[in-house]
């Protein structure tokens, strides 16, 4: 390394947030140093310039899983540096595919960043992966979102689904994540994708890659066989559990009391993840065009959509992890445009103007928050119905959203809680009629299942409550706030669990609620 300056540590280390607890564990995550002077070269000759030509390197963002870097010339011209932390999984894949999809949907005329250089070997002079791309025009629609009026919304709902409908016409050979054929180990299995460069090899999407699993000798992709989609992220849980899994509590404290404070049994889970594999047969639809590879998003939310001053939509960004998938199991409202939890919502009309007469303040920002939801659910809906049909075909199917949950489910990392997978078991039992003519190669006596939906509600009760508690604290789903608020949602936090201990009645509901407190620092491994 060239010898950073004192200034330059300052871009190693995670400042763009606090967290209330395990924010020890969150900073190292996000800890990465890297040769500040090469990162400047490399910037500089991505787009022909001289070393001598950066006048600035200042962090510019920083995320999950990525810092970005805004290097400014002397002739006003910028680049973005984005390098992954260091604990940012998979290593290498996940640039190599990142760039490889940008270039590729950039191709087929999509609006995404242009890649100027990159690198998929941290052992490169500036010792970090990095991709030095092009800086976008506008801004991030962001918080601005949530104050458009109508007619704004409708203009960028009406954008998106129609970029959508332009992404899904890209034609695939198999499920799995795009490349580059020259970026991929020789020994990673690939398809070619016809007359191009690109390829799809192994999928980057993080429940391969979380823990452990990152050194299983497992299949990844890419896949041909739709069944084998299906069936391949229960197979890789069943791996991971039969080599590591233990008893352990759910990784959700909060869920904890509602399971009596019981460890939770991997081979519970086992059994369920093999009940799936004798489904996954009957979830195929009868439709073979839904079973159609395609692309998405995988991340559609308003940060990551950059707008004009007019609400044009001038760029998509952050398409790490993505993951080409069957049409069946990519469909679906982005899960910051969707509101199904409000019934509401869940039969196809357009929601009526609220009546605001009579109502207080905050009365009245309750219902029109009520309202923009159900407006943004369905004008996506109805948008998708009119200019992409078959992705509106694949969502209204009436096995549809049960299908995707199980997938999900059954190959999400298993950290100590059987409830999900199970409650999706027994509502497949419920509604098999859906699904074929012939018997449920699985069932649950009634006691049993009874037991599984009454844990399953309680959970969802569980969410809900700890949603109202995080928004009175300030905080995010994993304790995360802007620095100026800390030291008051600490105290916020401090106050609900005193106010919350003091309420019990006992003293071993006290003793438990305090050891399993969600916002306390606590081993994430237990």
């Amino acid at each position: 390394m060239h010898g950073n300056t004192d200034d330059d540590h300052q871009l190693f280390d995670y400042t763009s947030g606090r967290w209330i607890y395990n924010e020890s564990i969150r900073l190292a995550e996000r800890h990465g140093e890297f040769d500040v002077d090469a990162l400047r070269s490399a910037a500089a000759q991505s787009i022909r310039r001289r070393d001598s030509d950066v006048k600035s390197l200042i962090k510019l963002a920083e995320g999950g899983f990525n810092r970005v870097l805004q290097v400014t010339m002397v002739d006003g011209s910028q680049v973005l540096a984005r390098l992954p932390y260091p604990s940012t999984e998979p290593k290498r894949l996940a640039v190599a595919s990142e760039v490889a999809t940008l270039a590729l949907l950039r191709a087929h005329g999509l609006p995404v960043p242009r890649v100027h250089v990159y690198s998929t070997d941290a052992t490169n002079p500036v010792g970090s992966e990095y991709i030095i791309m092009e800086k976008l025009p506008g801004r991030p629609l962001g918080a601005a979102w949530f104050n458009l009026s109508e007619q704004q919304r409708l203009k960028v709902l009406l954008q998106l689904v129609q970029i959508e409908a332009k992404l899904q016409t890209i034609e695939f050979p198999a499920s799995g994540s795009i490349y580059y054929a020259r970026d991929l180990p020789a020994d990673e299995p690939r398809i070619a994708i016809s007359d191009s460069d690109f390829c799809i090899g192994p999928s980057t999407a993080l429940e391969w890659w979380f823990k452990e699993r990152a050194t299983l000798p497992i299949n990844r992709g890419p896949f041909i066989n739709t069944l084998d989609v299906l069936r391949a992220p229960a197979l890789k849980e069943i791996t991971w559990l039969q080599e590591y899994g233990r008893p352990r509590f759910s990784f959700q404290r909060a869920y904890r009391e509602s399971m009596d404070y019981r460890l939770s049994q991997p081979g519970d889970h086992i059994r369920s993840l093999k009940a799936y594999l004798k489904l996954a047969p009957n979830l195929l639809p009868s439709d073979g065009s839904l079973n159609r590879p395609l692309l998405r998003h995988p991340d559609l939310q308003p940060d990551n959509i950059f707008v004009s001053d007019d609400l044009d939509i001038v760029g998509l960004i952050d398409w790490q992890h993505a993951s080409v998938l069957p049409l069946f199991l990519n469909a679906g409202i982005p899960k910051n445009f969707q509101n199904y939890d409000d019934p509401e919502s869940l039969v196809f009309r357009a929601p009526p103007r609220p009546d605001l007469g009579g109502l207080d303040d905050e009365e009245k920002a309750d219902v029109l928050e009520d309202f923009r939801r159900r407006h943004i659910h369905f004008f996506y809906l109805a948008f998708t119905q009119r200019f992409n049909e078959p992705h509106f075909r694949a969502m209204e199917q009436p096995t549809n959203m049960l299908t995707r949950r199980i997938f999900i489910h059954a190959g999400e990392p298993w950290e100590g809680n059987n409830v999900p997978l199970q409650a999706d078991l027994v509502l497949m039992t419920k509604a098999w009629h859906k699904y074929s003519t012939g018997p449920c190669p699985i069932s649950f006596p009634s006691a049993e299942a009874d037991n599984i939906m009454r844990l399953q509600d309680m959970q969802e009760e569980v969410d809900l409550q700890l949603k109202r508690v995080r928004n009175f604290i300030g905080v995010a789903v994993d304790g995360w706030t802007i620095p100026d608020d800390y030291e008051s949602a600490c105290a916020r936090s401090r106050k609900m669990r005193n106010d919350g201990l003091a309420s019990l009645d006992t003293e071993h509901e006290r003793e438990m609620t305090g050891r399993h407190w969600p916002f306390d620092d606590h081993d994430e491994d237990e």
